[in-house]
């Protein structure tokens, strides 16, 4: 069947930018996004329009998906120059697990909420498509199961029975992340793994699809201030490996996130050019070294928020404007960086975190019930891809965190798992190893971020199962500023390798294991002052909630004041929260968090420059017992 291209009532590729593309540190000039309208059938209902990359949950929908098991049918056409010899799509978040077409014939299959899903689309599939013979329309289908009450699947916070609790939010369906669709044939470059090192080492790995017999791989690195390299290596068994050294390197960090650009190409055997991406990289270290932690050498104070990443109007979905207004009213009031908790960031939030010099952690969103080994089997298998997403080749991502306050094997209501300590302590090494393995080099990670944390000093001695130099010490404790002073201030700067500090509620080591005496300790969940500043039933907190936003900042600035003066503190803080989470400030039924610094839609809730300061202050008293 012939037609015109004007027919088809859609636009020539797109061209994009780092500004525009969906994941600028693998970007592909012939890329068509595929965000927008699309129609959804919910339990072969009646298709309706949905607007992706939002959930069908989303306010910005309002699609009503019934609690359970659910099958979403998400359909889209897109058009495409009729030439190319391949394509590749990404679908970058869909929850849970997906069957997807295009023109009719399925191109596979994917399970997991939060790792892209990447499939490739052959010339013939291609060819199935209606055409005019300078352009084709195909057909993309999205079938999508999900259950809401799902417990041994990695479900992050979101609820698993109706109106859980304050700390857990609407449940999700589908596709909530970006869809495009790049020009690549059979033989083509695939994933990278890139290590920049502040003395400009620089080493990477790529893995080249298809038969790329004689071929070889171009690597080009500049900066727009002079400097750059070349680099090139041939492909060997699917893979190139490249190392070289940049000179007079210019290190990233968030005062100077120096970042170079460049491209990677892979050439056939005749030298002509097969498949070309645009990418970057940062040349820096952060480390555990010295009981510090160091960036590019110099030790590091993490004065992090932990934020949620849901919003009112998208659900687990930020924007560009969404992450913009976080990270910069973050910096402004005195932070340097973010916990991301219980979900994964989008490509464009490593980005932008990336240029404007804001650090991040990549985390495991978690499961309520692992007993399984099948189970926690599927759930290390999707960290392993999450890893691989979301952790390499950005200088923003300082650690990792694949364990959070035992989930997934929790003796709690919410879990209620009858699982005993030595399956924890088990899961702790599962996590850890398995971390240290597809891992960047070097990079630190929580093993079980919270309490009851496994260290590598065990019955008095020290166990190697786990790289000492890597396993962090990061303790939750929502305690009053009062307690926060008389657990942690009598704590020395240096203590002795041994067990120590317990909380009324958390015991910071299983039994048999003990601090080392030198890994940077971190209160990496702490906090939790509220500020409600509209009228409200039902909200969480996990201290007084205040009404006055100077009482509160009185409130939060002692606590951080209390925390810089603390001489075990020598890793930071991270406080408890970006935004309240879970609830509309539009909407005065509705529950959640009401910890954020800022209310739900990034709103300041307090003008003033008390919180600052205390950072500042923090800070300096930090430093001054370096």
């Amino acid at each position: 069947m012939k037609t015109q291209a004007t027919d088809f009532g859609l636009s020539p590729l797109p061209v994009l930018s780092r500004d525009t593309a969906p994941n600028p540190a693998r970007m592909r000039r012939e890329t068509l996004p595929l965000d927008g309208v699309w129609t959804l059938s919910v339990n072969d209902e009646p298709a309706q329009p949905v607007v992706v990359p939002f959930a069908p949950q989303a306010k910005v929908n309002r699609i009503a998906v019934p609690e359970g098991e659910v099958r979403l049918r998400y359909a889209t056409t897109f058009e495409l120059p009729f030439d190319w010899a391949g394509a590749v799509l990404h679908l970058e978040g869909v929850d849970h697990e997906a069957e997807v077409a295009v023109n009719g014939m399925t191109l596979g299959r994917h399970r997991g909420a939060w790792d892209p899903c990447t499939l490739f689309v052959s010339r013939p599939v291609l060819r199935m498509g209606l055409t005019d013979g300078a352009t084709t329309l195909h057909k993309l289908e999205v079938t999508v199961t999900d259950s809401s009450r799902a417990r041994s699947i990695l479900s992050g916070k979101q609820e698993r029975e109706s109106r859980e609790g304050a700390i857990f939010y609407q449940n999700m369906s589908g596709l909530w992340k970006s869809a495009w669709i790049e020009h690549a044939g059979e033989v083509r470059l695939s994933d990278h793994f890139l290590t920049a090192r502040a003395s400009g080492d620089l080493s990477l790995s790529v893995d080249v699809a298809g038969e790329a017999y004689a071929h070889s791989v171009v690597l080009t690195l500049s900066h727009e201030d002079g400097g750059g390299l070349e680099l090139r290596a041939p492909v060997q068994d699917g893979r190139a490996t490249l190392a070289g050294r940049m000179a007079d390197v210019l290190r990233w960090s968030p005062a100077c996130p120096h970042l170079y650009f460049g491209t990677l190409t892979l050439l056939d055997r005749r030298g002509q050019v097969v498949d070309s991406i645009e990418t970057y990289a940062g040349f820096r270290d952060f480390a555990m070294d010295g009981g510090y932690y160091k960036l590019n050498g110099e030790p590091f104070y993490l004065q992090g928020l932990l934020n949620q990443a849901i919003y009112p109007d998208t659900l687990y979905t930020p924007t560009d404007k969404h992450t913009l207004t976080d990270y910069e009213h973050t910096l402004a009031q005195g932070f340097n960086g973010e916990r991301r908790h219980q979900t994964t960031p989008r490509h464009r939030d490593l980005w932008l975190a990336d240029k404007m010099g804001y650090w991040l952690s990549i985390e495991m969103p978690s499961a309520r019930n692992l007993l399984d080994p099948l189970h926690r089997a599927e759930a290390l298998d999707e960290w392993r891809r999450i890893v691989r997403a979301y952790a390499w080749n950005h200088p923003s991502v300082f650690f990792l965190v694949p364990g959070n306050e035992d989930w997934g094997l929790l003796e709690h209501t919410h879990h209620e798992v009858p699982a005993t300590d030595a399956d924890r302590e088990a899961f702790q090494y599962e996590l850890g190893e398995m971390t240290e393995d597809i891992a960047p080099p070097g990079m630190p990670y929580a093993a079980n971020d919270g309490w009851r944390c496994i260290t590598t000093r065990r019955n008095g001695a020290t166990q190697n199962r786990l790289d000492p130099s890597r396993l962090m010490f990061n303790v939750h404790d929502y305690a009053d500023n009062a307690l926060i002073r008389s657990i942690y201030g009598r704590i020395p700067q240096w203590p002795e390798p041994g067990t120590w500090g317990k909380n009324p509620r958390h015991v910071f080591h299983p039994a048999g294991y003990s601090y080392d005496g030198r890994t940077p300790f971190v209160l990496s969940e702490v906090g939790g002052r509220a500020l409600l500043n509209r009228p409200s039933k039902g909200v969480f907190a996990y201290g007084k909630i205040h009404r006055d936003p100077e009482t509160w900042a009185a409130e939060l600035s002692d606590l951080i004041d209390a925390m810089g003066t603390m001489p075990v503190l020598r890793g930071g803080y991270v406080l408890t929260q970006t935004r309240d989470a879970g609830n509309d400030p539009e909407d005065d039924t509705s529950m959640g968090e009401i910890n954020g610094v800022f209310d739900a839609h990034g709103l300041p809730k307090y003008e003033g420059l008390a919180v600052r300061e205390a950072n500042e202050k923090a800070r300096e008293a930090w430093a001054g017992r370096l």
